[in-house]
């Protein structure tokens, strides 16, 4: 995502145009409401040949072969001039005459629901340009988004003159546009979708684009001689219908090549074409083509342009989308089916036999049974996938919970012994086999352990490392391979411990030990439940396999992603602008340009193109592919250091022989999460990353910081909230998924310590690649 920024001069002037062209255009309107007839001259006559539904006309009962007698008060001859045909507009009354010679007089009045129609015109219009707007400030740099925003530009143009009755302004800008939109859609739903344009589709676009500046160079001749053909109308409902075909053409062709997260774009730009164009094809432009009618007004059926601008903005910004086949089959059947319902009423209202509105009643009846049938099964669907969101939750919180137990009991205890035997500190030392923890009161209270250090559970490390009166075991309880010390410093008032003092902090010593062994059996009885819960839902309920596939199938979606756009960044964008800034000096050693600005261009090019190498690098660091873990490894903390002003260091101990592709590629891209959350979020200056393997204990790399830390206790909590530490979740459910865990020691203002334990070295007996 770019940076926002302040608006461009040109966005700001067209920004400008837009908001006077909808005053004025409105407050036209509004004073002068649409009438909707067709004037035309037969020999010395005026009659009316063409009335529109909608208009005043209609309301009026005026019919078609009526004649007209006076306009606002003058002769039709007077009032038209020379002309052989014109559309009645700005008048407040009119004289008709039936063909059985009775003579009536319309009034042409502002009603409420002319008021109502611009201000319904006004805020579709706005919601549009603020939509884009939105994209805009996302990412002002993208191509893309500068295409999405003027389609929008036009999409708002659109509705907001598509029933003016200001003719001179309103018919120019509607014709133009109208003749553009169908270009603009297809050539943004083009580049978005696929990485690269293909030749053929480049060559059709400028075809197409070549097309459109002829056909809306004979429109605007066509509106200024007052004179616009029917056919013109009738060519642009085709050019619709046939981009939308030409678009989905090019999802089905291209289908193959697309990776996970560009069909996932695909499929919800189809969908919200359907979703969007249903209205304008099905209640306006095929019925206008086939009996030159149309059961819905234009300005309403164009209203789908604001939720189809809505779709392509989310497909913007989600970027790395869940799987949209989970979600497609729900909205197909919400389009469908408020679909069918629009399309019934609109039917039932033009229907006049009894017996017709039954058949529609009985298909709605149908209609709203299949689609309660299909949204409970994927109802269905979306319970399952949150039940694997809660269940993976709830393994990291019992994870947490489990160091957070030990780390009281061991404060509980230091804290105790601190006041009531009167020391100058206390450090208790706690090992159960997979983790080291340490916790001191007084002169002792900064020590911190360090678990790649074997010395740290040797007790004649505690007893000549430090100036400790007296080292008490913690006894081995309960059948686990623990050790644990309690260390006393030195007395208040320098005096030797009694014999009775140090059976009391031997007897704390193994009760501390009875605690301590009680809270790992009941965090093991804690997962062992979890594991049985879990394997009897998948024997009761086989979707469980199909959430399993799906999350495997949304991380491989998010490497795909990051893949594709570096590929994409490089292969393209930086070649252009590589070329550009050849181009660029060439007109500077030509002199066709001023230097000045020239020079000013090429700097911006050359930044743009070192930025662009880093964004390569950042989504996805080819260094991975090339060198090994250490190398990538130590690429990645000379790059975050230099970008966050870190002090980094790295304690790489890997014997034997190096990992495996997979392994690498896992641990990288994990270690690689939680540095980025070191440097997003932690405040740090100091950032150490330690990977150790040995062959009894397996994988052991750390991820440490000085940072600001966080309450392990309030993330407990955060855990269950929807979007909060999404980035440790998705460590702890690939660990998790490789057969090994994560733990977090962190609190406030102490900064954060964060383990991966992998026992198994190798990524075959789990799977592959996740």
């Amino acid at each position: 995502m770019g940076t926002p920024q302040k608006l461009s001069p040109l966005i700001t002037a067209m920004l400008v145009i837009f908001l006077v062209l909808a005053v004025y255009i409105q407050l036209e309107t509004l004073r002068h409401p649409y009438i909707g007839a067709v004037l035309q001259r037969t020999g010395e006559e005026w009659k009316v040949s063409e009335v529109d539904p909608s208009g005043k006309a209609a309301k009026g009962h005026v019919r078609q072969g009526d004649r007209v007698l006076t306009v606002d008060g003058l002769p039709v001859d007077k009032k038209m001039g020379d002309k052989s045909k014109a559309s009645l507009v700005r008048v407040s009354t009119a004289v008709f005459m039936h063909d059985d010679g009775s003579v009536y007089e319309i009034d042409i009045k502002t009603e409420s629901s002319d008021v109502l129609q611009s201000v319904f015109a006004i805020l579709a219009a706005a919601l549009l340009q603020i939509i884009g707007l939105l994209a805009y400030y996302k990412n002002h740099a993208s191509s893309a988004v500068r295409q999405f925003c003027l389609l929008n530009y036009v999409m708002a143009l659109v509705i907001l003159t598509v029933y003016s009755t200001e003719l001179l302004v309103s018919d120019l800008i509607l014709s133009f546009c109208s003749v553009w939109l169908p270009y603009l859609l297809l050539s943004f739903c083009v580049s978005f979708v696929l990485r690269a344009v293909p030749v053929l589709w480049s060559k059709a676009l400028f075809f197409f684009r070549l097309a459109c500046i002829l056909f809306s160079c004979y429109t605007i001749w066509a509106v200024s001689q007052h004179e616009i053909p029917d056919w013109i109308r009738e060519t642009v409902h085709l050019v619709f219908i046939m981009t939308l075909l030409f678009i989905l053409l090019m999802i089905r062709l291209y289908w193959r090549a697309l990776d996970r997260v560009e069909k996932n774009h695909a499929l919800g730009l189809s969908a919200g074409l359907c979703f969007s164009f249903l209205p304008y094809l099905f209640l306006y432009a095929i019925p206008d083509l086939l009996w030159n009618g149309y059961i819905l007004a234009p300005e309403y059926v164009l209203i789908g342009l604001v939720p189809l601008s809505g779709v392509f903005l989310y497909i913007l910004d989600k970027r790395s989308m869940v799987d949209m086949n989970i979600y497609l089959p729900r909205l197909l059947f919400h389009i469908l089916y408020y679909g069918g319902v629009f399309l019934l009423i609109a039917f039932a209202n033009r229907m006049e036999r009894p017996v017709w509105t039954a058949v529609l009643f009985g298909g709605f009846a149908v209609g709203t049974f299949v689609y309660q049938k299909g949204l409970r099964r994927s109802r269905q669907h979306a319970e399952g996938r949150r039940e694997w969101v809660e269940q993976q939750k709830l393994k990291l919180s019992i994870q947490i919970a489990e160091t957070q137990n030990i780390q009281d009991i061991l404060s509980l205890i230091s804290d105790m012994l601190h006041r009531v035997v009167d020391v100058e500190g206390v450090c208790m030392v706690w090992h159960d086999g997979t983790r080291l923890v340490v916790h001191g009161t007084g002169r002792y209270k900064d020590i911190i352990g360090n678990e790649q250090d074997a010395r740290w559970i040797d007790r004649s490390f505690w007893e000549r490392g430090f100036d400790f009166e007296y080292v008490a075991s913690i006894a081995d309880y309960a059948g686990f391979s623990c050790k644990g010390y309690l260390c006393m410093g030195p007395k208040g008032n320098l005096s030797l411990f009694s014999m009775e003092e140090k059976r009391l902090i031997d007897e704390i010593g193994r009760e501390a030990a009875r605690l301590l062994t009680n809270a790992r059996l009941l965090t093991r009885l804690q997962k062992e439940f979890q594991h049985t819960k879990e394997q009897n839902a998948f024997y009761d309920h086989p979707v469980n396999d199909d959430i399993r596939q799906m999350n495997r199938l949304l991380m491989e979606a998010q490497q795909a992603e990051r893949v594709r756009l570096s590929y994409y960044l490089h292969d393209r964008l930086l070649q252009n602008l590589i070329f550009l800034s050849r181009d660029l000096e060439e007109m500077a050693n030509q002199g066709r340009a001023d230097d000045r600005q020239i020079a000013s261009w090429l700097k911006c090019l050359y930044e743009s193109q070192q930025d662009i190498r880093a964004l390569c690098d950042e989504l996805y660091p080819h260094i991975v592919d090339k060198a090994g873990l250490e190398e990538s490894l130590r690429w990645l903390l000379r790059t975050v250091g230099e970008k966050g002003g870190l002090r980094v260091s790295l304690h790489y101990d890997w014997p034997g022989e190096a990992p495996d592709p997979l392994l690498k590629s896992n641990l990288f891209r994990m270690i690689r999460e939680l540095v980025h959350n070191v440097l997003k979020h932690a405040e740090a200056k100091q950032l150490d990353v330690s990977v150790k393997r040995k062959e009894d204990e397996g994988i052991c790399c750390t991820v440490s910081d000085d940072g600001r830390g966080f309450d392990v206790v309030a993330f407990q909590k955060d855990g269950s909230r929807e979007g909060a530490h999404l980035g440790l979740i998705s460590v702890n459910s690939q660990i998790g998924y490789l057969g090994g865990e994560m733990e977090i020691h962190s609190s406030p203002g102490e900064g954060t310590r964060i383990t991966l334990r992998l026992r198994s070295p190798s990524l075959c007996e789990r799977g592959g690649n996740v």
